[in-house]
Parts: structure tokens; sequence; C-alpha cells
């Protein structure tokens, strides 16, 4: 109990995490997975394990990079269903504009939200937290007759997914070559 007490609340609570991060996930399960992707090349010798990571690495960056090429929106499915969601309940909500890009969203079970499309937040913390509009931002971003794909961050872009998967890891022959 004391390493909670110590640790500060960033840490450990959604509503302290920091917003550029752009993922509220309290769990991050990247290392498993690559020790998953591994496993078979741990027990081996360094020179051995270190072409199976090569091996696994550049097959991962080919998959995905012609992954994307199937995409038919500016972001990837995932986002675009997390999207679609949200419009659904973007109909729940009433945006009333405050200022050029500044609305007060009431939501028709209670709750009222601030909503800045300049700035990509809402004060229920969701947009800033994953960098995808909630549902509150999406009825303020209808209002202005907009499409709520431009607003989701750069970082869930097909662009910015191409440029990340660019880099080829090239083929490297046996040594008995």
């Amino acid at each position: 109990m004391e390493v909670v007490e110590e640790e500060t609340y960033k840490n450990w609570s959604r509503s302290h995490f920091e917003s550029h991060f752009k993922c509220d996930l309290l769990l991050n399960n990247l290392c498993e997975s690559f020790n998953a992707a591994i496993l078979d090349g741990k027990d081996k010798i360094i020179l051995s394990c270190l072409e199976r990571i090569k091996m696994y690495v550049m097959l991962r960056m080919a998959s995905s990079r012609s992954a994307c090429q199937n995409w038919r929106y500016s972001v990837g499915p995932r986002i675009f269903k997390i999207i679609e969601k949200n419009k659904l309940g973007s109909s729940q909500c009433i945006p009333r504009l405050a200022g050029e890009k500044l609305y007060q969203v009431s939501h028709i079970y209670g709750g009222e939200f601030v909503v800045d499309l300049r700035a990509k937040t809402c004060s229920c913390r969701r947009w800033n937290l994953c960098g995808i509009p909630c549902h509150h931002a999406i009825s303020a971003i209808f209002q202005r007759c907009k499409n709520p794909i431009a607003y989701v961050d750069d970082c869930f872009k097909l662009e910015t997914y191409m440029k990340a998967y660019e880099p080829v890891i090239h083929p490297i022959p046996s040594m008995d070559q």
C-alpha cells in the first residue's frame, strides 16, 4: 500500500494522465506482445536471437505497410469505427456556440461539457487523452458541417502511419553464402 501512496496520481488514475501522449490505456501490452513474438528465440545464442528479432520486425513492417493500402479513409479502420460509434452518441448532445470554435454541449441525460474545436479538447477529457473526437465534440463538429475525421489527431492519419512504416529492414543472407 505504501507504494501506491508514494506514487503520484498521474501513474495510477486516468483523470491525471497527460494528454499529449494520445493514449488513454492504463496498461500497455507492447512488452508482452514483443516477448511473445520472440519467445522461440530467447533461448538461442545472442546472434540467433537478434536474427529472429530482425526477421519479426522486417515482416511486421512490410505487413503494416501493405495493410494501409486497403484503408478506405484517411484514418485506419479501427479509428473509423470509433468515430462512427461516437457519431451515434452525438445525437444525444445539444451543442451551443459560445465563441468562434468554442461550444457548451449539453447531454440529454444531464451533464454540461466544454468543447474547444481549435484546441481539440473536451472537458470530458476523452478527446484530449485519445486524440479521437468524443460524441460531445462530434456534435459541435456537425453543427459546423465539418467532417469529424478532420479533427482526429495526426498520429492516427494514413500519412503518419505510412511514414512510421516507410523504412525498410533489408534482408541479409546467411553467413555461409
